[in-house]
């Protein structure tokens, strides 16, 4: 079980958003859980790209950009980076 002072500062980071972030959708999501999973995640903002109607052009400047990354903490960057996504452990 967290202290209430981790559960604050996670709390506090969620309220901040993420600066610089494209698109600030407000979503927070516990990578403890199956929602840490990549491919979940890779679904998860495809989703998020076309519920924001993303351009065709912006679309594939997404896609390339989260394809090209080489690992998992790289792709998590890139989604906090379009999307705004706060992660919580």
């Amino acid at each position: 079980m967290e202290t209430i002072e981790a559960l604050e500062q996670k709390l506090y980071a969620v309220r901040q958003g993420v600066p610089g972030a494209r698109y600030q959708t407000g979503l927070v999501i516990d990578m403890n859980g199956p929602a840490g999973n990549i491919f979940y995640l890779m679904g998860m903002c495809n989703r998020l790209v076309r519920e924001l109607e993303l351009s065709a052009q912006l679309k594939c400047e997404y896609e390339t950009e989260i394809n090209s990354a080489s690992d998992y903490q790289s792709r998590l960057t890139i989604m906090q980076k379009w999307f705004g996504i706060v992660f919580v452990e």
